[in-house]
């Protein structure tokens, strides 16, 4: 949830946002360094624990991009500069940005996309680029039992001192998980994840490496690179909204334009994932214009043995130096049909007791704003649902709306579908229902969007507030507390979120001068992007 394009539930990590197609470019290559020529590579590690292997290519005074482990190659950037010893490019659509200097024969630069991250790259040399051949997503079927499987991905990139590989479980939402003792040749492959305690050891026959993947249990699991032609495109279909339902809704002053596919009505109830985030925001921000609690307030004011320098607002903006997962979180077979219902309270107490804050900065984190949902319920003396039906779900009549803490209203809840078309199950939630429990009806978050645009004084005092900076993230947008903040082409201001589950997918967003509103409500899990706030920004209203 850092590129805002990007899943927003359960991915380990989504740092280096990529569309692979081309863009024009501008560049200028005149009078640089000829020892800038070749193939350069460097590791980009987050502070999470994950890595991603950026590539710069330099030939003839022209640049391109690689981010072999979310196969992207040859992209060319918006802009790009090779002067003397010195590299820069700036690719807008990503929002991404690169200064370095040619220094002992390194690439040594900052590399921005929401945050800094320094990184080092080193030309490849003839043996490394013998060993591209091995470079490539190769993607098999995890067999889980008679009926069912589970597409796994490995993605391996070549570094001047060997490979970075990561692991994508698309249908888990999952990606960039980190990969150890990589080693892979033209008879075999193999690997390790400490992260989600598994390992894989294949050979290569038949065309695919077929070997073990052992989590727990030991698995079958052939894997096949992807071919040339397919290098770049997703690794699971990319499925449309409203294919197997959904539900879309203008707002205006003039009234409500409400739209629905395949036989869902105002009845239908959908997960709304991260959205759930801008209601605990709302939360937050009648704390502060209540007294209740102040810009200061921290998380040990509430929990003594939570880190003592970690406020509330920092929670809401994402800038608490909290993981995006907590560190005892198990995500393993286990848990991936349901990866939050199994996380109590005593883990979550265990988590920040023992926790030692990574570095203040842009880091999306599911479980900051689960910490954050419970320490306003704590501080209120109500459960999270108790606290949010009394101060959002029953002032704004949103009788439909629940925290998926339980079984909910099942009768009402659509069918989610995963993103490769296949039925999955609801997810629940307990200590972390903050980051995205909230099960809702299309004609409730059209009456959650109108309450916030609503024009009584004291509204807009709150929502002042609430919409007000907090953090910049480049030239993107803003983020201020649970909401991403960006301009359209005309330059009028909105507020926008997305949320995404195994099976669900939702979007809302309205325009600050509450002229214009949407919400888009869908039961599958699907890319979200530009496509999906189309409605919202209308240029003709």
């Amino acid at each position: 949830m850092n590129n805002p394009f990007k899943r927003l539930i359960l991915g380990i990590m989504g740092a280096l946002a990529i569309n692979a197609s081309a863009t024009d470019s501008t560049g200028s290559g005149n009078g640089y360094s000829s020892e800038l020529d070749g193939r350069w590579r460097g590791a980009l590690v987050f502070p999470q624990g994950t890595s991603l292997t950026l590539g710069i290519n330099i030939e003839q005074g022209e640049m391109t991009l690689d981010s072999p482990n979310q196969g992207m190659f040859g992209r060319k950037p918006t802009q790009f500069s090779l002067d003397g010893n010195s590299v820069s490019f700036t690719e807008k659509e990503l929002n991404a940005s690169f200064e370095g200097v040619l220094e002992d024969g390194r690439l040594k630069g900052r590399f921005l996309q929401g945050k800094h991250v320094d990184i080092e790259l080193q030309k490849l040399d003839a043996a490394d680029r013998e060993r591209l051949v091995f470079e490539g997503s190769y993607r098999g079927d995890l067999i889980i039992n008679k009926s069912g499987t589970l597409p796994l991905q490995l993605n391996v990139a070549v570094l001047a001192d060997g490979y970075l590989g990561t692991l994508d479980s698309p249908a888990q939402h999952s990606y960039a998980i980190p990969l150890t003792e990589l080693s892979i040749s033209d008879q075999t492959v193999s690997f390790q994840s400490p992260m989600i305690q598994a390992s894989y050891t294949g050979r290569f026959r038949g065309g695919a490496y077929r070997g073990t993947f052992v989590q727990g249990m030991e698995r079958e699991l052939d894997l096949k690179k992807v071919s040339a032609d397919e290098e770049g495109q997703a690794s699971v279909p990319k499925p449309q909204a409203g294919d197997h339902g959904g539900a879309l809704a203008v707002i205006t002053p003039q009234g409500v334009d409400k739209q629905f596919y395949a036989g869902h009505d105002a009845a239908t109830l959908y997960e709304i994932g991260s959205n759930t985030k801008t209601m605990v925001a709302y939360l937050l921000a009648r704390a502060l214009a209540a007294g209740k609690v102040s810009a200061s307030t921290s998380l040990s004011d509430i929990w003594p043995a939570a880190p003592a320098d970690i406020t509330l607002v920092e929670l809401a903006s994402h800038r608490s130096g909290l993981p995006r997962l907590p560190p005892n979180m198990r995500l393993d077979e286990t848990t991936y049909a349901d990866p939050y219902a199994h996380y109590d309270g005593a883990l979550l107490h265990k988590a920040l007791a023992e926790l030692v804050p990574g570095e203040k900065g842009y880091l999306y984190s599911n479980f900051g704003f689960g910490v954050l949902g419970e320490a306003l319920a704590e501080n209120s003396g109500l459960s999270f649902s108790e606290l949010l039906n009394e101060q959002l779900l029953k002032p704004f009549a949103m009788a439909d709306t629940y925290v998926a803490t339980g079984a909910g209203d099942a009768a009402k809840l659509a069918q989610g579908y995963d993103v490769m078309g296949e039925p999955v199950s609801a997810w629940h939630f307990d200590a972390l229902a903050g980051a995205g429990a909230v099960v809702s009806s299309l004609d409730d978050m059209i009456k959650y969007l109108q309450s916030l645009m609503a024009q009584d004084v004291d509204t807009k005092k709150l929502i002042g507030f609430m919409l007000e900076p907090a953090k910049h993230l480049g030239e993107c947008c803003t983020h201020p507390l649970g909401w991403m903040l960006d301009s359209d082409e005309q330059g009028r201001p909105y507020a926008w979120h997305a949320g995404q589950t195994a099976g669900f997918t939702s979007v809302i967003g309205f325009y600050l001068d509450g002229s214009r509103a949407m919400v888009w409500l869908n039961n599958q899990s699907i890319e979200v992007g530009p496509s999906l706030l189309a409605p919202l920004l209308q240029t003709s209203r």
